[in-house]
């Protein structure tokens, strides 16, 4: 089973497949989303979940502190979406510029 994940003010909207994380999904599909360590531990990859739901099947990751979470925020490089998502992610707003490698 796949899940389908909009990012909330840009364009972007991509398939999550099972057992993949947001990060993995949207990197494999050059969606350039902001990440650090890929392990839950930095928070770069953090944001508003805006609708649906994601879970943390090796437990709540270091940076995703209990006010985070109750505020619906979730981090991307560990979460795996349990239902369709619409993400808010205020770095990939209106006016964004990935940054590119040389």
């Amino acid at each position: 089973m796949s899940y389908s994940v909009t990012i909330l003010n840009t364009d972007w909207r991509f398939e999550v497949s099972e057992g993949e994380t947001v990060l993995q999904a949207a990197l494999r599909q050059e969606i350039p989303v902001p990440w650090g360590c890929g392990g839950g531990v930095c928070g770069v990859c953090m944001g508003q979940i805006v609708s649906g739901e994601m879970v943390y099947p090796d437990g709540e990751p270091l940076a995703l502190f209990e006010e985070d979470a109750d505020a619906g925020k979730g981090l991307f490089c560990v979460g795996l979406p349990a239902s369709d998502l619409v993400l808010d992610v205020p770095e990939m707003g209106a006016d964004w510029e990935p940054w590119e490698e040389e």
